[in-house]
């Protein structure tokens, strides 16, 4: 190709491009209208104790002008059709760039058609600007009515509904705290991170909530992954230790059964068990990479189908403090990757059942996938 048809096609690309990310702050973030979780719970019939459903994907950021519309129709007309799909989790990235406030006001104005449903955010990178303070405060006001905790000092927050608890985590101060240059930690970052896992450790020993239920971590961050980008950010996140013990263990001990991430912009399951038999399934459902630039970045964030011993594979890869876990890809989505959300069901004893749905692509033997829980883990009332 020659340069002049390489400078026209990159043209027709910018030029098509439908709809971007406002860089202006010409009007103050309003806090996000959506119906509370709290109030559409109250509404419920039958109550949750009978059983619910909820849908999650996320980073649907960078697909502004594409699968972010139409992901909101298949929503709203899924919701439609399922009246037990209670709420919604977003795994983050819910903006392109926190610190300009018309960005949350472009966002509000998108998910308008399914205000009905309570939104429950894990705070990503891009909305809080990697822990920069302006955007911290622009997402905390934003999300502030999803939970009275919520600041820019403490975006991670619990929910409870039927027998399963969402503990929601601010995975950017346990993964950013590092001076990208070298230097020495942030130390508002580090005293953030601290205070959150304590918090964790807390609410995995609430005896309030019991032994019998279902424990769903929900952070944009993942601890495991197969694509290429952000593996730093996976594998410290996977070592960050903690009064001696490190953030998988926190999980495992604390009875944590599933973790939903995001970040990469993919779909792939996984399968963590530690030797003592404790462990959980790590799912990731973060949409899909957006078109890449002409030939550049293509192919970084498509994850890869791990053959054989996921462990070793992961250790090559270049993580570490892997012994006595076995980790196993369950799933993964590497060829023509598509958009996606997953519907979660769960039944009155809290197991957890998942049915992908790819965007524009029916229900069906080839995109339709079932995995219960309660195949491989002890849950709710086996627990």
């Amino acid at each position: 190709m020659t340069a002049r048809k390489t400078l026209l096609l990159a043209l027709a690309v910018i030029a098509a491009a439908p709809q971007t990310w406002p860089r202006s702050s010409r009007h103050p973030v309003e806090p996000l209208a959506h119906a509370s979780l709290e109030s559409r719970l109250a509404a419920a019939h039958p109550p949750v104790s009978a059983g619910y459903e909820f849908a999650a994907f996320g980073d649907q950021r960078a697909l502004l002008g594409s699968d972010w519309p139409a992901l909101v129709d298949s929503i709203d007309h899924l919701a439609s059709r399922h009246d037990r799909l209670l709420f919604l989790i977003d795994t983050g990235d819910i903006v392109d760039d926190g610190s300009h406030t018309d960005q949350f006001r472009v966002l509000a104005g998108l998910l308008s058609k399914i205000r009905r449903l309570p939104y429950l955010v894990a705070a990503g990178n891009h909305e809080v600007g990697w822990s920069r303070a302006p955007a911290r405060a622009n997402a905390a006001k934003f999300l502030s009515t999803l939970d009275v905790s919520i600041s820019p000092e403490r975006l991670y927050y619990r929910k409870v509904v039927g027998r399963v608890r969402y503990l929601f985590l601010d995975s950017n101060d346990l993964v950013y705290r590092p001076d990208p240059n070298g230097g020495r930690k942030d130390q508002e970052i580090e005293r953030r991170a601290h205070a959150q896992v304590d918090w964790l450790i807390r609410e995995l020993a609430d005896p309030v909530f019991g032994p019998a239920g279902t424990t769903v971590v929900v952070m944009h961050h993942p601890i495991v992954q197969s694509s290429r980008k952000h593996r730093r950010q996976s594998r410290d996140l996977w070592s960050l230790r903690y009064h001696g013990r490190r953030f998988p263990e926190i999980l495992a001990d604390g009875g944590v059964d599933l973790v939903l991430a995001g970040h990469t912009h993919t779909f792939e399951r996984f399968t963590l068990e530690r030797q003592d038999g404790r462990g959980f399934h790590l799912v990731n459902l973060s949409g899909r990479p957006k078109p890449s630039f002409l030939w550049f970045g293509a192919g970084e964030r498509r994850s890869q189908e791990v053959h054989g011993d996921a462990t070793a594979w992961l250790s090559e890869k270049g993580w570490r403090d892997l012994d006595g876990w076995t980790v196993s890809q369950e799933d993964v989505m590497a060829e023509d990757e598509a958009d996606q959300l997953g519907l979660f069901t769960v039944d009155a004893d809290g197991g957890i059942t998942l049915s992908m749905r790819f965007l524009g692509q029916p229900p069906g033997p080839s995109t339709r996938l079932l995995w219960g829980l309660r195949d491989s883990v002890r849950v709710g009332s086996q627990k």
